[in-house]
């Protein structure tokens, strides 16, 4: 295990020492009235990408997925104009197609001699350093000059002629796609990969970790261009500003999407084991041979300060860029890294000797909590995403991975957290189901999650009560008071509902205007049944006037109910009608009732 923590900290420190960053258009952003009837007039353009280079871009079932098809959705939400993916089978292809005009852009591409007879490029806007990936058992790579085996590169893609006239003696191997350079390097066909930072990063923590790491970085660095046809000469400056209008902070959105890595740190005990016994062997041939040997140690000495001082350096860099935490067999913190303290804004010191959930959110489910001590005590590794609070009071998200650490004599001294940052990925998921304006459930959410809950309670024989209930008169409150104290009203009595959610099996849903839906899951009959009747009263006594209403002179709401066992319930589309059916009874009494059949 400590051989692959090793080669895994070299493999982390070697991604994060080269600069993968975005690149200024010197450009306005401000489109001509010509070229924005030039736009007009074109309506649509095609595309073309690298079917197979993730992170950057990719076809998957027809659609293009990427940093640059992130890249290619500003574009075209910019330009206001159409465009369209040619499926292509590989970057030959896509190459080819481009040739016979068959695409009018490519997104992410380096601009070479030969590429300039059918594109033209705009100004550079990505770089992406490059590197070797070779197998874990393969030493770093100190010296290009020492690599005497053949490595591989994807055929068509833009091998830097620099490297191979001022190292002659690379075998440069071209191979059909990036997953054949790595298959073939993993069955030993070929020794190493050139590939970009990027891609080596996502392609060995999501297929390859622990069979392949990063053994040099190449001292060059692609820099990507958008491709257009040469023909059509005109999209060249539109395109600098279309890349040029994306924002910063839009840019660093898509980078943490796609360029992220995980990573695993401990002592290298093995290694320092290693040197220790290598420094006593040198310092014992000294002894014997110190006239011949004296300039030998010296080169060594250099050696091993240069490699020290490099460790160190990859060391800081995972400190400051990798989310860690290091705990005791009793769940107490033991270290956190840097990056971990500034995205929770707790200091180091302010953790260590701490328990593990003193970053746990308090709606957090136990449970999850539970299963995943229950994995470690049995040695396992668990994986799950965690609602977390920093210490100012926001809330933030990780994906975490926890694993058991040994000490020398394999036995178990504490565990590593691996954490990735997913906030803006929850929040696209809490904004998909939740409702804008009242913050509880949308319709698509009760769509999804109402069948999930009758089955959940007929594996338990539970009763499944279903409310709709809507305002009274609302029409005529948004007459008399306008449509802002109509949204207020919603707002409250959302509000209200939702405090009275006492159970996480309980859940509240906007329906649409000023419809709502309750869901109770509950062994007992009458209990939801006082609880909606709470509810009816409860709306009444917020006091909220509403002169127009023929129910009371306060904001109320009739209610229909349906309770039943859920092993009854033959079709959602069945309890929903008959629910919404005893809605419409409720307010042929007069309102402001509950009616239940």
């Amino acid at each position: 295990m400590n051989k692959i923590i090793i080669f895994f900290i070299l493999l982390c420190t070697c991604l994060f020492a080269k600069n993968i960053s975005n690149i200024p258009i010197n450009s306005s952003s401000i489109l001509t009235p010509q070229e924005k009837i030039y736009l007009k007039n074109l309506k649509q353009l095609n595309l073309c990408v690298d079917p197979d280079w993730m992170p950057m871009d990719r076809i998957k079932n027809k659609n293009h997925i990427g940093l640059g098809a992130d890249y290619i959705k500003e574009i075209e939400k910019f330009l206001e104009i159409k465009i369209d993916l040619i499926v292509t089978n590989s970057w030959i292809q896509t190459l080819e197609y481009a040739k016979d005009r068959r695409c009018d852009i490519i997104p992410l591409v380096v601009k070479t001699k030969e590429r300039s007879n059918y594109l033209n490029f705009t100004q550079p806007y990505l770089k992406l350093p490059l590197v070797i990936v070779t197998k874990m058992n393969e030493f770093f790579i100190n010296d290009i000059r020492d690599i005497h085996r053949p490595i591989g590169i994807v055929k068509g893609y833009a091998f830097p002629k620099e490297l191979l006239e001022k190292y002659p003696n690379l075998n440069v191997i071209e191979v059909g796609s990036v997953e054949e350079g790595y298959k073939r390097v993993r069955n030993s066909n070929l020794y190493g990969f050139v590939d970009t930072v990027a891609t080596a990063g996502y392609l060995i923590q999501k297929k390859y970790f622990g069979e392949m790491k990063i053994s040099a970085a190449l001292n060059y660095s692609w820099q990507l261009h958008m491709g257009v046809r040469n023909d059509m000469p005109e999209l060249i400056p539109i395109f600098d500003k279309a890349l040029a209008s994306i924002k910063e902070d839009k840019q660093k959105e898509i980078f943490n999407k796609w360029i992220a890595i995980k990573y695993i740190e401990e002592n290298n005990y093995f290694f320092m084991f290693l040197s220790t016994l290598a420094i006593c062997f040198i310092f014992s041939t000294v002894i014997y041979t110190i006239v011949r040997a004296n300039k030998k140690l010296n080169r060594e000495i250099k050696k091993r300060k240069k490699i020290e001082n490099e460790r160190r350096r990859y060391l800081k860099v995972v400190d400051e860029n990798v989310l860690l935490l290091n705990l005791d067999t009793e769940g107490r913190i033991t270290h956190a890294s840097k990056a971990l303290c500034t995205l929770s804004k707790y200091k180091e010191e302010e953790l260590i000797g701490k328990p593990h959930h003193i970053l746990k959110h308090e709606s957090m489910n136990v449970k999850v909590f539970d299963n995943m001590w229950n994995t470690l005590k049995n040695n396992q590794t668990w994986k799950g995403e965690v609602k977390n609070i920093d210490k100012e009071g926001s809330i933030f998200w990780v994906d975490i991975v926890v694993s058991p650490i040994y000490d020398e004599n394999n036995k178990k001294i504490g565990y590593t957290s691996i954490n990735q940052d997913i906030t803006n990925k929850k929040r696209l998921e809490e904004i998909s189901i939740t409702d804008e304006l009242t913050k509880l459930f949308n319709k698509r959410f009760f769509n999804e999650v109402f069948p999930k809950i009758i089955n959940a309670a007929k594996r338990k024989n539970d009763y499944i009560t279903f409310c709709i209930f809507d305002i009274d008169n609302f029409k005529y409150y948004n007459d008399t008071y306008g449509h802002l104290k109509g949204d207020m009203v919603l707002n409250k009595v959302s509000t209200y509902v939702k405090s009275k959610l006492s159970r996480a099996e309980d859940l509240c849903f906007r329906l649409g205007g000023e419809e709502f839906g309750i869901v109770i899951r509950d062994h007992n009959k009458t209990r939801p049944e006082k609880y909606i009747n709470e509810i009816r009263e409860g709306i009444e006594k917020l006091n909220i006037e509403h002169i127009k209403n023929s129910a009371s002179s306060f904001v109320t709401a009739s209610f229909g109910v349906t309770s039943m066992k859920a092993k009854d319930i033959q079709s959602i589309d069945e309890i929903y009608k008959k629910t919404d059916e005893n809605l419409y009874k409720a307010k042929a009494k007069g309102k402001n009732i509950v009616y239940i059949d």
